[in-house]
């Protein structure tokens, strides 16, 4: 399990109750939609509870494959349609939703800003990039096949025929640092992975016609090794300090969206 720095918390949390602090470490196994405010919350409830907490990220196919490999974090988030599929078959329980997260356009910092407010645009600003960053639709990553189909929508056409190389990574927030690096021109990925990478400046999210918004879930695997501390760290990430880092990651309301 890869372990990640834990950010800064600037709201102080709840006490939970220190007790924790003898246990283990809690693990958290998430997506790289929901990394940064995920780490957020890890940070708050360390603090309030003297507990460590361990995370880990893959794209979703990837997590939903750990948990179904035998894998077993104390929590697990991912899109809501994976989690629902993990619940049905019996390796997930007690869902709750985060938020919402659309797709957005990301370019270099200081690069020329492209008017994509309209699918005329932003089809315009496609077919002239360089390159475009996206995630691995082949991996399992949650946002590649819905950019895929809109490439083929608004008739990007593929490098062989002319356009634009198709830089795919298994990772959305990989993509975006090849953009804050000039590796690749432009990327569209989950809105919180541009804002987690300095460097890469967010355009605008997609026109709303052309949108994926997709619900972030977190669930208990079942096999979880502390489920009454997984309960009470999701309860911290949907309550008003977990939602706080989740909103300002780009994450609308669980009640806002598709």
């Amino acid at each position: 399990m890869v372990t990640r720095r834990l950010l800064p918390t600037l709201i102080a949390a709840p006490a939970i109750g220190q007790p924790l602090a003898r246990n283990p470490p809690l693990t958290v196994l998430g997506t790289g939609a929901t990394e940064m405010p995920i780490e957020r919350v890890a940070h708050a409830f360390t603090q309030s509870t003297g507990r460590a907490v361990l995370t880990a990220t893959g794209n979703g196919g990837q997590v939903a494959a750990r948990l179904r490999a035998g894998e077993a974090p104390d929590v697990v988030l991912n899109a809501g349609p994976a989690i629902d599929a993990l619940i049905r078959d019996g390796f997930a329980t007690a869902r709750r939703e985060m938020g919402r997260m659309r797709l957005g356009v990301a370019v270099r910092q200081g690069a020329a800003i492209p008017d994509i407010g309209t699918e005329a645009g932003l089809a315009v600003f496609l077919r002239a990039a360089a390159s475009i960053g996206l995630s691995d639709a082949a991996s399992g990553a949650t946002s590649g096949p819905h950019v895929l189909a809109l490439l083929e929508r608004l008739a990007v056409p593929p490098e062989a025929a002319g356009g634009p190389r198709r830089a795919p990574f298994a990772r959305g927030i990989t993509a975006v640092q090849a953009v804050a690096v000039g590796a690749v021109a432009c990327v569209i990925t989950q809105i919180s992975e541009i804002i987690a990478v300095p460097g890469a400046l967010l355009v605008a999210p997609l026109p709303e016609a052309l949108q994926l918004v997709t619900p972030y879930v977190a669930a208990i695997p079942s096999r979880s090794p502390d489920p009454a501390a997984a309960a009470l760290f999701i309860a911290l990430a949907a309550g008003p300090v977990g939602q706080v880092f989740f909103r300002e990651a780009g994450f609308a309301p669980a009640s806002d969206g598709a």
